[in-house]
């Protein structure tokens, strides 16, 4: 299928996720007074709709095509049709835009792990690594830009009015399913394996910790910056496009990482990784000035973009680049995005509670991606062992 039909509809409807995930917040807050506990109690029932339907989507794909002949093409023109209608209901008024929003983030679990076996499926190796470095700086640069194209609407006080966009979005996206086969090319051919290093599935394990880290950081990244900014007596005509500067990173670190090859099959890649996710986050929460509150975003989305580009690599490698590969490492996204409101609500959605609480979170959940590596450190030692002998 040509590259360009499948980028084009990740850019569109990536558009519609940066509205989402950054933009209703503010829709929310502006529009109808919701308090930063209703914010995140939204935030909070997006993403456990995202998880659920992020774990049952290829599943649920496998049985209608088994049972009804559902090609992955009709299921994603069915999902587009969802989300085109689904963005009227922003015109009811709160309630509308909460179920929008709420179906909207269904709409993007079911939709993203099959584009994703679109992207990396029939690819192998170096191949396979130019695929998703093209696909993540595309969605990438739509959710970033699209705060950038919001912002008139807020200034005006009809931000809710974004969401509409997703209907002409949708359209034109069902337009681009023309191009598509009705299923991903198979990957699980007799190359497949010769582009896995035997250390792949250890990472692979150790990502499927360190990808929701990342996400519970990110989810409270979001409420906690404005604050940051308020107290750093940042104009405010500076605040969005400074607070892009973490995206702006992410998106130069995956275009770097794509056209790079020492980095991947290497523990220190996810080491360094950790570090800068973790220093950066933790130098813009407790940033004394402007410069160190920019260098801590462009270190935090540089993290970011390694655990990010990393993660999703190993699962299409590993899990020949199926729909229930793509879902489950969408699942880890929306296991993240879980556990961020849930720390922002335990810590009374104060700044500083929450950053405290959000460590605390990342330094737990951090725990167990050490044990893959171990387990790997054995298996070499055995292996070099036994040849030695």
């Amino acid at each position: 299928m040509p590259r360009w039909a499948v980028l084009c509809l990740t850019w569109a409807n990536s558009l519609g996720s940066g509205v989402l995930w950054s933009g209703v917040p503010f829709v929310t807050e502006r529009e109808y007074g919701f308090t930063e506990r209703e914010n995140l109690l939204l935030a909070l029932a997006e993403s456990v709709i995202y998880l659920v339907v992020a774990l049952a989507s290829g599943p649920v794909l496998r049985r209608m095509g088994a049972r009804f002949g559902v090609t992955p093409r009709a299921w994603m023109a069915a999902v587009l049709c969802v989300q085109g209608l689904s963005s009227l209901l922003v015109l009811a008024g709160p309630a509308g835009t909460v179920a929008a929003a709420c179906i909207l983030s269904a709409v993007g679990a079911a939709l993203w792990p099959v584009v994703e076996s679109y992207v990396s499926s029939g690819r192998h190796g170096g191949e396979m690594r130019r695929a998703i470095a093209v696909f993540n700086v595309t969605w990438m640069s739509a959710t970033a830009g699209s705060l950038l194209l919001m912002a008139p609407l807020v200034a005006v006080g009809h931000a809710s009015w974004s969401l509409l966009a997703m209907l002409p979005v949708s359209g034109c996206s069902l337009v681009l399913l023309r191009w598509f086969p009705a299923a991903p090319a198979t990957h699980a051919d007799e190359h497949a394996h010769a582009h896995i290093a035997p250390q792949y599935p250890y990472l692979l394990r150790a990502t499927r910790f360190v990808v929701p880290t990342s996400y519970v950081l990110i989810s409270v990244l979001g409420p906690v910056l404005p604050f940051i900014m308020r107290d750093l007596a940042m104009d405010d005509a500076w605040k969005t496009p400074l607070a892009s500067v973490w995206m702006v990173a992410r998106v130069l670190t995956v275009v770097v990482l794509g056209t790079l090859h020492f980095w991947h099959g290497r523990w220190a890649t996810l080491a360094a990784a950790l570090l800068l996710l973790g220093g950066g986050f933790a130098a813009v929460a407790f940033a004394p000035g402007i410069p160190m509150l920019l260098v801590g975003l462009a270190a935090f989305g540089a993290g970011h973009g390694v655990v990010y580009f990393a993660g999703l690599y190993y699962a299409m490698a590993v899990g020949g680049a199926e729909v229930d590969a793509g879902g489950r490492f969408e699942a880890l996204i929306g296991a993240g995005y879980v556990v961020g409101p849930l720390a922002g609500l335990v810590a009374g959605a104060t700044a500083g509670g929450l950053v405290g609480a959000t460590l605390g979170a990342a330094a737990i959940g951090l725990v167990p991606a050490v044990f893959p590596y171990l387990a790997w450190r054995r298996k070499a030692a055995e292996a070099a062992a036994a040849a030695a002998r």
